[in-house]
């Protein structure tokens, strides 16, 4: 079953308004027939003008000669015929107000519906507005909150900058070792060495270098105290 807002009222005024035609064409020859000067004045000549019309369109239509006048209806014929024409025309009056007044209830529904939507977009705004005065405050409230925070906590200490790096040295030659050497010539003056040497001392004496200042000593290595060499034993 519909709802009532959605009750075909349209429908139901068609069929109310072809129920009620017959009924209310015999009201109005009832009518007519117990007030005279409405039946002479309204129902037969609105007989008698409805059946002209309907004649000279039937000709026309029939492509026929029109002729200037037409047979006149009795008065039984156009009281009746007069009659049914007021009746239709009350039904369609009524047809017709039926019309209006769902259009006018159509137009308010949706004027109403618009107020409706309305209503709720302000609603809304205004529910947001209020979000936003809230947001606001609970936003003033945290910065006070984080300011006092602030004030309470020590401060920082800022972080010492790092040290600088050191360049690095450079690599010194190491000091010639202090050892007192005998020079080349020094030896070869000595009245040891002036002694014949025996064949078999030669392979126990080490070859002398012929420059007399020692190769530099090596970076990588640490350096080495040098001696003099042993004295040579001479055999008589």
């Amino acid at each position: 079953m519909a709802p009532a807002g959605h009750f075909p009222l349209f429908r139901l005024g068609t069929l109310l308004a072809r129920q009620l035609s017959k009924p209310i064409a015999d009201r109005i020859k009832q009518f007519a027939l117990d007030h005279p000067w409405f039946r002479r004045a309204v129902c037969a000549r609105t007989g008698r003008a409805f059946h002209t019309v309907q004649l000279r369109l039937r000709l026309w239509t029939l492509a026929l000669r029109q002729p200037r006048a037409l047979p006149p209806l009795s008065e039984q014929a156009a009281l009746s015929a007069g009659a049914d024409i007021l009746g239709e025309i009350a039904v369609f009056g009524l047809g017709g107000l039926i019309v209006v007044y769902e259009v006018n209830r159509q137009a308010d529904k949706q004027e109403d519906k618009v107020l409706e939507e309305e209503s709720r977009r302000v609603a809304v705004l205004l529910s947001l507005e209020e979000l936003r005065r809230e947001l606001a405050l609970q936003q003033r409230d945290l910065d006070r909150l984080q300011a006092a925070l602030r004030r309470l906590a020590p401060p920082r200490r800022a972080a010492p900058p790092p040290a600088p790096t050191p360049p690095s040295p450079e690599r010194s030659t190491p000091p010639m070792s202090s050892s007192p050497t005998t020079p080349t010539s020094e030896r070869s003056t000595s009245p040891a060495s002036a002694s014949p040497i025996s064949p078999k001392s030669e392979h126990c004496t080490p070859p002398l270098s012929d420059s007399s200042t020692p190769p530099p000593p090596d970076s990588t290595t640490p350096p080495t105290t040098e001696y003099p060499p042993p004295p040579v034993s001479v055999r008589e």
